[in-house]
């Protein structure tokens, strides 16, 4: 398959619903999914930092992609991660996980191990890319997998065949501009370039980007999609004030440097809104 179709809007990354038990809560799944849908999101992200990917089973992984595709049933774009210390067990993860009918795969650089030649990573996302049917999304997220990716190389990764686009969650403002610098022209882009930083959605939009990959928006949707909708129809004062509200929930919830237990605030937050039944985190993340 090629590039596939543009992938651009409110993508959200979201949470893994488990029991107490640590497996997957299909009755909380399809609801989280039936809101996202609800609020209009223009797809939906598996198995990503907050959804907890790398620390999951293979069984749990494939239970949770193959009942989120089958429960959205083409309502909107499902993706699911692949994020491995090597390039072999990628390839298993999206392998598995391409049987379900997903729409894209998302990938990593490799992480534990540091890779400093970017020629390592280029080989790692296009042997993943070569070994499945469905377009692959590279999401560049260095805090996570200690292998940080430079402009140039994102460059030449919008430019793999079957890549349809990055997400950047580097927190590197400048170079994310820079890319979108070197492509002005949305239409003439090799590749779709998203925002992972939810800290600079306005100013990224403003600059060109394609869209938003969000974790925390998920129990932020309508101020999210609000704050959409306002950068991308150039309402710069209205797109910097919703930026500020949306940062604000963020920083209430996840605290400054993600110095809370981030992910157990998000579940909890899920069970407020009635959407999940339980808060449970996958060990040994802390559950207050």
């Amino acid at each position: 398959m090629a590039k596939g179709q543009r992938l651009e809007g409110v993508v959200i990354a979201v949470p893994t619903p488990l029991t107490k038990d640590e497996n997957i809560d299909v009755s909380s799944l399809r609801r989280m999914l039936d809101h996202c849908i609800r609020e209009g999101v223009n797809g939906i992200m598996l198995l990503g930092t907050i959804g907890e990917g790398t620390a999951l089973l293979a069984p749990q992984r494939r239970i949770l992609v193959e009942e989120s595709v089958a429960h959205v049933a083409g309502r909107t774009p499902v993706l699911a991660a692949v994020s491995a210390p090597s390039t072999r067990i990628a390839v298993s993860y999206a392998k598995d996980i391409e049987k379900s009918g997903i729409d894209y795969i998302v990938c990593t650089t490799p992480f534990y191990y540091k890779f400093p030649d970017p020629h390592s990573v280029l080989t790692h996302i296009k042997t993943i890319a070569d070994a499945v049917d469905v377009p692959l999304f590279f999401y560049n997220a260095p805090l996570m997998t200690n292998n940080p990716v430079d402009v140039d190389t994102l460059e030449k990764i919008l430019h793999i065949e079957k890549v349809a686009g990055v997400k950047d969650s580097s927190c590197h403002y400048n170079s994310f501009v820079e890319l979108l610098r070197r492509y002005p022209d949305k239409e003439k882009r090799p590749g779709t370039i998203m925002q992972g930083d939810e800290s600079v959605i306005d100013s990224s939009l403003l600059m060109g980007a394609d869209g938003i990959v969000s974790g925390a928006g998920v129990v932020f949707l309508k101020l999210l999609n609000d704050l959409y909708r306002a950068a991308t129809q150039n309402d710069r004062l209205r797109a910097m004030e919703l930026q500020r509200a949306f940062s604000h929930e963020v920083r209430s919830l996840l605290g400054p440097q993600f110095n809370r237990d981030w992910l157990s605030n998000i579940k909890k937050r899920m069970v407020d809104l009635k959407i999940f039944d339980d808060a449970t985190v996958t060990a040994p993340f802390l559950l207050d």
